[in-house]
């Protein structure tokens, strides 16, 4: 089922001005015809490429229990994310709807080399980074990889995670400690809210001195 509306503003003169917003959405129910959530057509797109993909390299053969179809997997996906949210804060819980316009990671691409997207979910990532990270060892049947801080950060990264202070100060502390003992040139670009006033910058200073108070 999907839901559409458009508005479009113009002058007097008829200058025509840029259009205000196009929505389309795709309703996503359970089996008992209860809305679950909605998602954009394109993010849906995603979802199902990145699920197929998954399916034919094999990354389902070792998910507990074997995905089925591509429908449950993704109400699941959606009862995941509702779950995580509920945990936290309106201000940390409006995090949670934080995927990067193109253009901020097409300039991550470009201008930075950034390859791979840590502390994401299916629900955000951006395809064209060829690795991403996530949180729930169940979203791997969306090609994802699990668990950020299983492994030292190394190549050239973005991270935007949701503003929890101990996870961004978490984050933060493995990705200094990470280009710290790398061999190979490693950058970790974090997307943190208002770094001058976080407590995450603070407890940074006091834990390793060493690292500069300003970017």
């Amino acid at each position: 089922m999907e839901y559409q509306e458009k508005s479009t503003l113009s002058s007097p003169d008829d200058t025509m001005l840029p259009e205000v917003y196009t929505n389309t959405v795709a309703c996503i129910y359970n089996v008992d015809g209860k809305s679950k959530g909605m998602l954009t057509p394109e993010r849906l797109n995603i979802l199902q490429k990145a699920f197929h993909r998954a399916k034919c390299s094999g990354l389902h053969d070792h998910v507990q229990p074997p995905p089925i179809s591509f429908a449950p997997e993704l109400v699941g996906l959606i009862a995941r994310k509702d779950t995580s949210t509920s945990k936290h804060t309106n201000k940390k819980t409006d995090s949670f709807a934080r995927i990067l316009p193109s253009h901020i990671t097409a300039a991550f691409q470009k201008w930075t080399l950034v390859t791979e997207e840590k502390m994401a979910s299916p629900l955000d990532y951006d395809p064209k980074f060829p690795h991403y990270w996530s949180e729930h060892p169940r979203d791997r049947v969306f090609v994802a990889n699990t668990n950020a801080f299983s492994s030292r950060f190394s190549g050239f990264t973005i991270c935007h995670h949701i503003f929890h202070e101990n996870i961004m100060f978490l984050a933060a502390r493995h990705a200094i400690y990470s280009a710290a003992v790398s061999t190979e040139d490693t950058s970790t670009f974090m997307l943190l809210p208002s770094w001058n006033n976080s407590k995450t910058a603070n407890s940074l200073c006091i834990t390793l001195p060493q690292i500069p108070t300003h970017v």
